[in-house]
């Protein structure tokens, strides 16, 4: 069994919940309590430091901010800003879902998220109430339904526009498509089910958004492409559309193709120079789970990487570099709002492109983000328990305690996982990899499945993986700019040209062979969510 001891403390590697953490005290100091804490959806940096209302304050960033702390609340267990998150949702119900289309699909997402917590027949009513009023301003001819519609032979292969989403079909569909996608895989809701599908048959075969094998050019997230397939990933799995499933991967490889290796995603694939929006890299992780989970499992090892790397790089941990002359009154202000945001543009070796202004969308995307990863480190199917990503988190099966990057060791606590399975680091050769039960070492066969399995295990037993952690130099070309990347295991460490003003993984300290602990159990209470994605 556990040795008491040996178990008194943790590494300090509980990166997402710290990041989470961090979010929502910048969606509480980005509430205006003299409008009844609306949200500003803008912080503008240059020339000088204001935070702004605009329109999409209402329906975008209540939903968003709804959605972050009802997701990271079982990931942290956090009871703050208990206050500012019913503000939250009081002013979610006066919001206009038309007041943009693309409104109605996120307040529809934050819909979805309150009836998993808490299914009850007055919250399937306010969805399906909102899902009848868009297809009341929706276009429908033939077996297909659409907001709007370019031009006869309109494709993104040729007729991308950057700079401006309003220009894609997907842009006010890519939200409504995902929420109807998720509430119909839990609710039998047949007119929902059937305006989903018109949606996807106008994406698939009318809008011009794909090509025939899957690729596209455009915005991912800001023009609803990557939020479109994530829906038509879902449905197409949950009805067995095995060509639209083989569509919707090859979208996520053909992004993969133009994105960095550690998670940089252009909102805009095509030209060089471009630009990495954080709700893209949100769009991209949740469509790259679906494929692990239900379609090739060695994708883990993509989203990991993701996780560990920009998605946590593109939150804002130094304000100096982004504050540079502000009035000493006024900075603690705009520090508060802007510490634990999210980048709304970045480079894959900076946030020098940063420098004017932060919105509000980037922030709940990062801690849903944050969440998705989370939801899929440890899943059980058929009485099996799976570790996917060597990630510290909680869980009602196994508690996983990650020491990389420092260390090439995992610790699984069991709680309630007779048998399990832990996928096996695909940089690591399996020959050097040590597995002992309670110290023990014990004899495992090499996966077929990159998946060492294990049984007969019980309450309170510690199973432990050793590896060597490597450090390799690699020169990746991303967006037309060759940049020299220092890894340590599945780790970027550095990342090079990077920036002037605020460059990004400075993370020196993660070269140290032992890693920091801290005492006790950080996160204990993440065990499980009502809400699942």
């Amino acid at each position: 069994m556990v040795n008491e001891a040996h178990m008194a403390s943790r590494p300090k590697t509980y990166y997402l919940q710290e990041a989470i953490e961090r979010g929502f005290s910048a969606i509480a100091n980005r509430l205006d309590p003299e409008q009844n804490m609306r949200p500003y959806f803008l912080l503008r940096l240059q020339p000088e430091p204001k935070l702004e209302h605009h329109i999409w304050d209402l329906g975008d960033m209540c939903s968003r901010f709804t959605d972050a702390y009802l997701l990271g609340r079982p990931i942290t267990g956090a009871t703050d800003y208990v206050e500012e998150e019913q503000a939250l949702r009081a002013m979610l119900d006066t919001c206009d879902p038309f007041l943009n289309p693309f409104m109605a699909g996120r307040m529809l997402l934050a819909y979805v998220d309150l009836y998993l917590d808490s299914p009850s027949e007055a919250g399937g009513e306010v969805i399906e109430k909102l899902a009848a009023a868009i297809r009341s301003k929706l276009q429908h001819e033939e077996d297909y339904s659409y907001w709007f519609r370019n031009a006869e032979g309109w494709n993104t292969m040729e007729h991308a526009v950057f700079g401006d989403f309003n220009g894609y079909p997907t842009f006010p569909l890519g939200g409504i498509m995902l929420a109807l996608a998720r509430y119909t895989e839990s609710v039998d809701a047949p007119d929902c089910e059937d305006l989903l599908d018109r949606m996807g048959r106008f994406v698939l075969d009318v809008s011009g958004t794909f090509d025939a094998e899957g690729h596209y050019q455009g915005h991912t997230h800001s023009g609803g492409i990557l939020t479109a397939a994530v829906a038509l990933m879902r449905r197409a799995l949950r009805t067995n559309d095995t060509p639209t499933i083989a569509k919707m991967k090859t979208v996520f490889d053909w992004t993969l193709r133009y994105s960095s290796s550690w998670g940089w995603i252009p909102d805009g694939v095509g030209p060089d120079d471009a630009s990495c929006e954080s709700c893209s890299i949100t769009d991209a992780i949740h469509l790259g789970l679906l494929i692990a989970r239900h379609i090739d499992p060695n994708y883990y090892a993509i989203l990991e990487r993701f996780a560990r790397n920009q998605l946590l790089e593109n939150q804002i941990v130094h304000t100096d570099p982004l504050l540079p002359n502000v009035d000493q009154a006024q900075k603690p202000q705009f520090e508060r709002a802007l510490y634990g945001s999210w980048a709304s543009w970045s480079k894959p070796g900076s946030l020098d492109n940063c420098r004017e202004s932060v919105e509000g969308c980037c922030l709940g995307a990062g801690i849903r983000a944050c969440y998705l990863v989370w939801d899929d480190i440890v899943t059980k199917q058929n009485d099996v328990v799976s570790v996917h990503m060597s990630l510290s988190r909680n869980s009602d099966w196994v508690e996983v305690i990650s020491y990389q990057p420092y260390e090439g060791k995992l610790e699984l606590v069991i709680h309630d996982a007779p048998s399990l399975r832990v996928r096996v680091p695909v940089w690591v050769a399996f020959e050097d990899i040590t597995v002992s039960i309670d110290g023990a070492v014990i004899s495992v066969q090499l996966p077929e499945d990159g998946y060492i399995r294990l049984d007969g295990l019980q309450v309170g037993q510690l199973v432990q993986l050793l590896y060597p952690i490597t450090t390799v130099e690699k020169v990746e070309r991303v967006s037309g700019q060759d940049y020299n990347v220092r890894w340590r295991g599945d780790t970027v460490i550095s990342v090079t040209p990077s920036g002037q003003i605020y460059p990004l993984f400075k993370r020196e300290w993660m070269n140290q062979q032992a890693a920091p602990l801290v005492q006790g159990i950080p996160y204990a209470a993440q065990r499980s969510g009502k809400v699942h994605w």
